[in-house]
């Protein structure tokens, strides 16, 4: 299983793969993947690349300039006032990234 079949299966059930709906353990349990299962192309990518295109995405579309580096959790936190709303911001924002790196690099 990679990270994109990951992300779908969590958001169909995410209790099932965390405690309870937090964004906090869910950005948890997806580091720990990702360190254990970065062996394939698109998990690296999306190690690597998906905190600074996440916050590109948002200080575009949601009109914000973030001063420090970090990651897409910090990002996504601050432009959400529930777990609800960060949720559903982060797979939105999954998917457009696994659209836009299977157009570019035929994943």
């Amino acid at each position: 299983m990679n990270i994109e079949e990951l992300v779908k299966c969590i958001e169909k059930r995410p209790c099932m793969y965390i405690e309870e709906f937090n964004f906090d353990y869910l950005f948890h349990f997806i580091r720990g993947f990702l360190y254990h299962n970065a062996s394939n192309n698109i998990d690296r990518i999306f190690k690597y690349e998906f905190h600074e295109w996440t916050k590109k995405w948002i200080e575009k579309h949601k009109n914000i300039l973030f001063e420090q580096e970090r990651d897409y959790h910090y990002y996504i936190q601050n432009v959400c006032k529930t777990q609800q709303e960060c949720f559903e911001l982060f797979f939105k924002l999954c998917y457009i990234f696994f659209d836009e790196l299977h157009d570019k690099e035929n994943l």
